[in-house]
């Protein structure tokens, strides 16, 4: 699953995926398209579960700040139902 978020040319990436041994590992990238700024970090999660609770505090926290999700966007339930 990939989420994505914008303001201006500032992007946020969210990335979650089921490693081989069960972990559930969250990546996200952000920086600004016009600059070539960016960085990234990785966490590692026990469940799908807590994934999608991180999700929707770090999505709760972009849209404060002005971020607009992007129409490409799915929930995380769908990918994994």
């Amino acid at each position: 699953m990939v989420l994505r978020w914008q303001k201006q040319a500032d992007y946020f990436t969210v990335s979650v995926y089921q490693d081989l041994v069960g972990d559930w590992i969250l990546t996200q990238s952000w920086g600004n398209s016009l600059n070539d700024d960016s960085e990234f970090s990785h966490t590692v999660l026990p469940s799908r579960l807590e994934a999608e609770k991180y999700v929707t505090k770090l999505r709760l926290s972009l849209l404060k700040s002005g971020f607009k999700e992007r129409s490409d966007n799915c929930p995380l339930r769908r990918i994994y139902e």
